[in-house]
């Protein structure tokens, strides 16, 4: 099929465009996480771990003790790790355009999402829990928020 050649070759064209990102983008339902990751990683200036790494997903370049979590989305709704023990240190969301930008959702702290989010339902979860744009987009306005600065944008 034509079709899925040419997927293939756009995600080869994408791995080695940014293989400094160590990003495979691979089909299997991580490029739009992969895609997102990269895309904040050269807005925020951050350095991105690679593959499959836990909780965070890279850290601010030159503070490596600001650790990150990108999650990307073209819906309105972003999932939170159900692992209490795991909160992110800082957590970006954006949802992805169709024109290859993004809008940030979300920049700032995990356990301020957990505070004013999640801290009142149940800890015992089967899934993780799911944050509506909306809301976090709210949130991202408060006043406590410490957010990652952009280098670019």
């Amino acid at each position: 099929m034509q079709e899925v050649q040419q997927l293939l070759a756009l995600t080869r064209s994408l791995k080695e465009k940014y293989k400094h990102h160590n990003k495979s983008f691979t089909l299997d339902g991580k490029l739009v996480g992969d895609i997102g990751e990269v895309l904040v990683a050269e807005q925020y200036g951050l350095t991105l771990y690679g593959d499959n790494t836990p909780v965070h997903d890279g850290f601010v370049t030159g503070d490596e003790n600001k650790k990150v979590q990108i999650k990307a989305s073209f819906n309105n709704y972003f999932y939170f790790s159900k692992d209490l023990n795991n909160i992110p240190q800082y957590f970006i969301a954006v949802q992805l355009k169709e024109d290859g930008t993004f809008e940030e959702v979300f920049n700032g702290l995990g356990a301020l999402i957990y505070d004013k989010m999640l801290s009142h339902l149940p800890n015992e979860r089967k899934h993780n829990y799911r944050l509506s744009v909306k809301k976090l987009q709210e949130l991202n306005n408060d006043p406590e928020n410490d957010k990652i600065n952009r280098i670019n944008g």
